[in-house]
C-alpha cells in the first residue's frame, strides 16, 4: 500500500481526499492543516506522496513543499489549489514537486496524477544521483592529480609512477586510491603551511630554522590548537 500524507486548511476536504484515497488503497498517515505541522508530520512519518494544498495559514504549500522536496522527507509532493496560476506551476517545478492537480479534486484523477508524480520523482532523483556522482568522480580526479604531482616530486619520479606508489599504498592500506589521495594532500597541505610560517619568521624576525619550528609549536600549546592552526595565524599576523 502506498502511504500519504493530506496537507489542507479545510478540514472537509482533508476528509473527502482521506475516503477518495482509502477507495484506492492508500494509507493516509496523517493529516495537517498548514505547511508547518505538514513539515514535522512528514519527518516523523516519512511517507510515499503528500498531497499540499497551496493557500494556507502559517507556512503555505509551496514553502512547506520546498522544505520537503530538499529534505527528501517524502517520495514526491503533488500540490492542489483553486487557482491555475502560471507562476505557482512554474515556482513548483522549480521546487521539484512532481505533481498537480486544480480542485475541486476528482477522484479519477487522484490515481493517474499521483502515479506520474511518483514515477518523474523517481527520475528525478537519479538524475541527481548521477550528477553527484559524476561531480564526485570528477573532484577526486582533482585530488588524485594533486597527490600525484606532490608525490611525483618528492620522490623525484614520473607522474606515472606515482600513481602506480599510491595504487600500492592504497592495496596496502585496503582503501581507495581516492582516499588515500585526499589524506596525502591533507597531509601535506598542513606540512606546508608549517614551513610558510617557519619561513616567514625566518625573513621577518631573524630567527633559526630550529627556533621558528619552535616558536610554531609554543604558540601551539599556548592557544590549545593545532600546529596548522597556529601556523595560518602566524602567517596572517605576519603578512599584516
Amino acid at each position: 500500500m502506498r502511504t500519504v500524507i493530506i496537507v489542507d486548511d479545510e478540514p472537509i476536504t482533508r476528509m473527502d481526499l482521506a475516503e477518495m484515497l482509502a477507495e484506492l488503497d492508500f494509507t493516509v498517515l496523517g493529516e495537517a492543516g498548514d505547511g508547518f505541522d505538514a513539515i514535522e508530520l512528514c519527518r516523523a512519518r516519512r511517507p510515499d506522496v503528500v498531497l499540499m494544498d497551496v493557500k494556507m495559514p502559517v507556512f503555505d504549500g509551496l514553502t512547506a513543499a520546498e522544505t520537503i522536496v530538499a529534505d527528501d522527507l517524502a517520495e514526491c509532493v503533488v500540490l492542489l489549489t483553486a487557482f491555475g496560476q502560471r507562476d505557482i506551476v512554474e515556482r513548483a517545478n522549480r521546487i521539484g514537486v512532481t505533481g498537480y492537480l486544480v480542485k475541486p479534486i476528482e477522484q479519477r484523477m487522484l490515481l493517474p496524477t499521483i502515479e506520474v508524480a511518483l514515477a518523474q520523482s523517481r527520475r528525478l532523483r537519479q538524475s541527481r544521483r548521477e550528477a553527484e556522482q559524476a561531480h564526485r568522480q570528477v573532484e577526486e580526479s582533482k585530488v588524485i592529480a594533486r597527490a600525484q604531482g606532490l608525490l611525483a616530486k618528492e620522490m623525484g619520479v614520473s607522474e606515472t609512477q606515482a600513481y602506480q606508489e599510491l595504487r600500492r599504498m592504497a592495496m596496502d592500506k585496503r582503501t581507495t586510491i581516492a582516499a588515500l589521495a585526499a589524506a596525502f594532500v591533507e597531509q601535506r597541505t598542513r606540512r606546508q603551511e608549517v614551513d610558510q610560517a617557519k619561513s616567514l619568521l625566518q625573513r621577518r624576525r631573524r630567527m633559526s630554522e630550529s627556533n621558528a619550528y619552535k616558536y610554531v609549536v609554543r604558540e601551539a600549546q599556548q592557544q590549545g590548537c593545532s600546529m596548522e592552526e597556529a601556523a595560518r595565524r602566524i602567517i596572517a599576523e605576519l603578512r599584516e
